[in-house]
């Protein structure tokens, strides 16, 4: 393995295409903080700049059959760093359109006098509401702090003294939950909005 770590990057990038895991992993080693660094530079988030770190890597391993044609490593890990970095900025803009548009509509049905609507929107809020009182008290704190406090998972995982990864975990089952006990007459996109991870 120590003849491995001291490997040049292309005799790395040769062993990486003959599929050898070990030379994967020292490349891993060798550059994953300076992606992860990069990424969080441009993105301010540790748990985005950790998954797109991953997905960067992952896209080596998978396409390591034509990692030969990789002729600088480094220029080509901060390329596909920065591509990745402005995929994120785009499906994130691309949301947030999506999401305003959504919740326009759904003022403009709630203004429109249409008290069905109205109605419907308070069914939908006692629903998730019942729902939430059925969390365990730590998820039922997470969602809360999330969603009614709009608390980051930086910011919950420091008020709770857990990580943040276990933050993300919570909401993530607890939304779960949440769906799955509400009545499909509820199943609508409005509610798929208030409830995105």
């Amino acid at each position: 393995m120590r003849d491995v770590v001291s490997c040049a990057d292309q005799d790395l990038l040769s062993r990486i295409a003959a599929g050898d895991q070990g030379a994967f992993n020292v490349l891993f080693e060798r550059y994953r903080n300076r992606i992860f660094g990069y990424l969080f530079t441009i993105i301010k988030s540790k748990e985005a700049a950790e998954e797109i770190t991953l997905d960067v890597f992952l896209k080596i391993w998978e396409g390591r059959a034509a990692a030969m044609e990789i002729n600088h490593l480094e220029a080509f890990l901060f390329r596909v760093s920065r591509n990745k970095a402005v995929d994120f900025f785009r499906q994130l803009q691309k949301s947030r359109e999506e999401q305003t548009a959504l919740w326009n509509r759904m003022q403009e049905q709630l203004t429109t006098g249409a008290a069905d609507h109205a109605l419907l929107f308070a069914d939908v809020a006692t629903a998730v509401r019942q729902a939430v009182d059925k969390l365990s008290p730590q998820r039922k704190m997470v969602f809360q702090l999330s969603r009614e406090h709009g608390l980051t998972y930086e910011q919950i995982a420091e008020r709770m003294q857990i990580s943040s990864n276990t933050v993300r975990n919570h909401l993530a089952a607890s939304l779960q939950f949440i769906r799955s006990q509400l009545d499909t007459t509820y199943q609508l996109t409005a509610l798929y909005f208030l409830l995105k991870p």
